[in-house]
């Protein structure tokens, strides 16, 4: 231990001189302590300011639909409203059907979530397990098929759909997700599965279990990571879907709470006065399923993201 001897006192006669150490060690514990507590403050508040950043659209949201549509025309702009307006959200459901809608999009998110979680999970599983012709062929297809835009199909689609009297139906919103979802579901799924290690499907087959056995059995609980992390894909496309449901609907008692939406800034309702504080009241009803949603599965959700790019 590094000491160092300060303020020696004049030696008297018939006496021993004394001295008094100082540990350096302790000062530089005391000087890292301070630092590291200095450190962890100006994180915090960092931490705090970015936070406050990237939820102020949320925060806005939430207070222009409690706001007059006077304040929110105003010229100065209103960060809390003079007196929240909680009729605002009562007209939401009130005015139009927005419970109706809210339950057509929850339906939509039912049908869909099963379905890619199914089918992008045995089209996973085969691409990570299974050697079959063409395997490498078939698989750049498949992510070649991420490099088009949507829109560019999107009239085709519509073609299909149109001769096969499934227009103003959720045929045309849910029948793909049933079809493998998307490539990049697989994809992520591929990923994970092959991190698996291949010694847990020998000693599956050497107990009898076949392959399909094997995924439910032994491969499907090590990917609740995974598959979770899908769901909240799949869901969150779906709720904030817009551009589909509003091409392939047409009756108002079927439209989704996204589509639904617009009808706020397009339809008279009971005055020609703006409704935009109605407009942000149903866009903040919209907001809660995703919120407890993503709170509830985060962990999953960043694991999931995490673990599935270990191996290519």
């Amino acid at each position: 231990m590094a000491t160092t001897p300060i303020n020696q006192n004049p030696i008297a006669p018939g006496t021993l001189p004394q001295t008094t150490f100082v540990n350096h060690d302790d000062d530089e514990l005391r000087r890292r302590q301070s630092r590291r507590l200095v450190g962890r403050i100006v994180s915090y508040v960092l931490m705090t300011l970015f936070g406050l950043l990237f939820a102020f659209p949320l925060i806005w949201t939430a207070s222009s639909s409690l706001q007059t549509w006077q304040e929110l025309r105003s010229y100065i702009p209103h960060l809390l409203p003079a007196t929240p307006q909680w009729i605002n959200y009562y007209q939401v459901f009130t005015l139009v059907p927005f419970a109706r809608w809210m339950l057509n999009s929850a339906t939509i998110v039912l049908i869909n979530v099963p379905g890619t979680i199914l089918t992008a999970t045995l089209t996973a599983y085969a691409f990570a397990r299974f050697n079959f012709f063409g395997k490498g062929v078939w698989f750049v297809l498949m992510l070649s098929t991420m490099m088009i835009p949507a829109i560019v199909t999107f009239i085709p689609q519509y073609l299909l759909f149109f001769n096969l009297k499934m227009v103003d139906t959720y045929v045309p919103l849910t029948i793909g997700s049933w079809l493998g979802g998307s490539a990049f579901m697989i994809f992520l799924l591929r990923q994970f599965i092959m991190t698996i290690p291949r010694d847990l499907d020998e000693a599956a087959i050497i107990d009898g279990a076949g392959p399909l056995r094997i995924l439910w059995s032994v491969i499907m609980p090590l990917m609740k990571p995974a598959l979770t992390t899908i769901a909240i894909l799949q869901f969150l496309a779906d709720w904030n879907d817009f551009f589909g449901p509003f091409i392939y609907l047409n009756t108002m008692s079927k439209y989704t709470a996204a589509v639904g939406l617009r009808t706020f800034q397009v339809m008279p309702l009971e005055t020609t006065d703006p409704r935009d504080q109605l407009l942000m009241a149903g866009a903040a009803i919209m907001t809660i399923p995703v919120l407890l949603v993503f709170a509830a599965a985060q962990r999953y959700f960043v694991s999931g993201v995490v673990m599935s790019g270990l191996k290519l």
